[in-house]
């Protein structure tokens, strides 16, 4: 009697398919119904020694804005994809104008400010709808928003006029319009809960609480230099991460306690020693102790508030300025540079890139621009540049790699 291979137990079909690699485990998915399921539901066996970059599904901020959740051997899969450079681009937006764009992502929305408009674009399986407009916001007519954040059901947005604005996606309406908030332009926002942060070139730091909550509050606070970034710590309320310009060998990462109303701390850039300049572009909290900035100085911090100082430091691979980043709170982080549209995809485990990925609508001669946001689920990159939201899709079963992973060798150690 003759026993075909499907007729076989799942405990040996498990033996036979660790041999194989994730190539080959897609083409058997194809043969059969069982061998699909048997990959399916036991793929995290097949490679229980590989933990997967990007497809990391773990923390609520990566799920809450993934489009769809993976079977374990898709994210393997996937994960794949994404060292190797293998995925499939497009453009979604162009503008014959040149913007300083920001974006967010979200499971069912992308919203895009460019010029003084924030609109919303509806997500679905096959990717971005540009006629499906959700939501078209319009601030100040003469002036451009800088920088927006969607928390909740709310909207707060910082315009190049000083001008601040709360919208609420529940009452599509202003819940209040703050003209000549702060003095020049707004260049970073923030909310969590009752709690509005904004930072901005006039060198303050304002913090409010909504106009809605019953006890009145309004702080600013003087940093002596311009503020590029401002980041509310989700886990521990009363801490507030503010980056600055580093003129005149000023720290760069600031610390502030809201309940004390006074400085934590102040870091530096401490590999090359104080860097005149080396502002602060972006911030996000990994944790209520640790905090990761980029700027200026062309790295990927990690400061350690427990221990004072920068415990890891990721060196752009080409030295340039970090625009933005985003963090999957496990072991992956993906970073939008200043130049020709690139992107680099980093593993925290260690010092060296993983890959990096051009834009196409940058490579044409006199088209370079840089990533001024960014943001990304498990199967997709969403970025834009001054004129292009672009989105790369990494899903795809085939097609040539674009792997630039050696492109400038092993980095050197600092």
């Amino acid at each position: 009697m003759v026993l075909s291979l499907d007729s076989l137990s799942t405990e040996l079909l498990l033996k036979i398919f660790k041999s194989l690699d994730i190539y080959d485990l897609c083409r058997l998915k194809q043969t059969c119904r069982r061998f699909n399921e048997v990959i399916e539901q036991w793929g995290s066996l097949l490679n229980k020694n590989v933990v997967p970059l990007i497809t990391n599904q773990v923390h609520p901020a990566i799920i809450n804005r993934s489009g769809r959740i993976l079977s374990s051997f898709e994210r393997l899969r996937v994960s794949r994809n994404w060292k190797l450079g293998l995925y499939k681009e497009r453009m979604l937006l162009y503008s014959k104008i040149k913007y300083i764009p920001w974006l967010q992502l979200e499971k069912n929305l992308l919203w895009i400010s460019r010029g003084r408009c924030i609109q919303a674009y509806k997500r679905s399986s096959k990717g971005i709808n540009t006629r499906n407009v959700v939501y078209t916001i319009k601030g100040s007519k003469n002036a451009d928003v800088c920088r927006f954040v969607k928390k909740s059901n709310y909207i707060l947005s910082g315009q190049m006029d000083g001008s601040l604005w709360l919208w609420s996606t529940d009452d599509h309406n202003f819940v209040f319009d703050l003209k000549s908030y702060h003095d020049a332009d707004i260049n970073s926002v923030d909310i969590c809960d009752n709690i509005i942060v904004s930072g901005s070139r006039d060198n303050y730091v304002k913090i409010r609480h909504k106009p809605d909550d019953n006890e009145a509050f309004f702080h600013q606070i003087d940093l002596q230099g311009r503020v590029w970034s401002v980041a509310l710590s989700e886990e521990n309320k009363s801490l507030l991460a503010i980056g600055t310009d580093g003129i005149d060998h000023m720290s760069t990462v600031h610390i502030f306690d809201m309940n004390r109303q006074s400085f934590f701390a102040h870091y530096y850039p401490d590999i090359f020693g104080d860097i005149l300049g080396a502002g602060v572009l972006d911030l996000k909290w990994e944790s209520a102790s640790v905090l990761w900035s980029c700027g200026y100085d062309s790295y990927l911090r990690r400061w350690d508030l427990r221990t004072g100082k920068c415990e890891q430091a990721l060196g752009d691979p080409n030295f340039a300025t970090v625009y933005c980043f985003q963090y999957d709170h496990v072991n992956s982080i993906i970073s939008g540079t200043n130049s020709h549209g690139r992107v680099v995809l980093w593993d925290t485990r260690q010092d060296n890139y993983v890959q990096m990925y051009f834009m196409e609508s940058c490579r044409r001669p006199g088209k370079s621009s840089p990533i001024y946001s960014l943001s990304y689920d498990a199967d997709f990159l969403f970025t834009v540049t001054d004129q292009h939201v672009n989105v790369l899709d990494f899903s795809v079963f085939n097609g040539t790699p674009k792997d630039y992973s050696n492109l400038f060798g092993k980095l050197i150690k600092v």
